[in-house]
């Protein structure tokens, strides 16, 4: 029962921290949780190791936990890492992608294209994951994969620019186009390229957004006491 919740707990507290509810900085109390989501204080500090292994909360000595702040100099290094190692997995993939593997991308690339229609941020951001997943999945790579994958998973909170700029949506998906046409083609030296474009041009999106929110998240956010 205690997994359950913490796992309720920790998808409802995602999806407030990704829908920028809960601002970078923002204080997460223990005992305010647990009394707000009516359980124990053990589902609630398990549901806080999860989101701080997401990359979305961090543990403050003395302080607690508080939602993640994303720094200039971290998305930078972030997206240059993503961006190179995307790249390579890319390119590897247009050599080995598989005409299933393909048809799986086309799918998600319709389901994308509908979801920059109706500006449906958090599906987008959902459909965006596994469009690169897939792709790095065929690179044939598996430490390559683990790695690249590894840091997706610990930069979750990246994802916030598909809900808060609603604009990168349509930019993102005009760049899988060109992706997808170097996939079907086999043409892993232009695949490459255009994956690490791909990448650096969101990394200067969130980097921007940092910057725009900066000023309104200078003053922490707290609920309740410290964990």
């Amino acid at each position: 029962m205690s997994d359950l919740k913490s796992q309720t707990i920790y998808r409802t507290l995602r999806e407030r921290i990704l829908s920028n509810e809960l601002l970078s900085g923002a204080r997460l109390v223990l005992r305010q949780l647990a009394n707000q989501y009516d359980t124990s204080d053990i589902p609630v500090r398990e549901a806080l190791r999860m989101l701080e292994r997401d990359g979305l909360v961090e543990m403050v000595p003395y302080r607690g936990a508080r939602v993640t702040t994303l720094t200039a100099r971290e998305i930078e290094e972030t997206y240059f890492i993503r961006g190179h190692l995307e790249s390579i997995a890319t390119g590897l993939a247009a050599g080995r992608i598989t005409d299933t593997e393909l048809d799986v991308l086309d799918g998600l690339m319709a389901r994308m294209r509908a979801a920059v229609t109706e500006q449906d941020g958090p599906g987008f951001s959902d459909l965006n994951r596994e469009f690169h997943r897939t792709i790095i999945a065929a690179c044939g790579n598996e430490m390559l994969r683990d790695l690249t994958m590894d840091i997706w998973q610990r930069h979750s909170g990246f994802q916030r620019v598909f809900r808060l700029v609603p604009g990168r949506l349509a930019a993102s998906q005009a760049e899988h186009e060109g992706i997808m046409t170097a996939l079907r083609a086999r043409d892993a030296e232009r695949a490459a390229k255009l994956a690490l474009w791909h990448k650096l041009s969101v990394g200067d999106t969130v980097s921007t957004l940092v910057e725009d929110n900066g000023s309104e998240q200078d003053s922490e956010t707290t609920t309740g006491e410290p964990a």
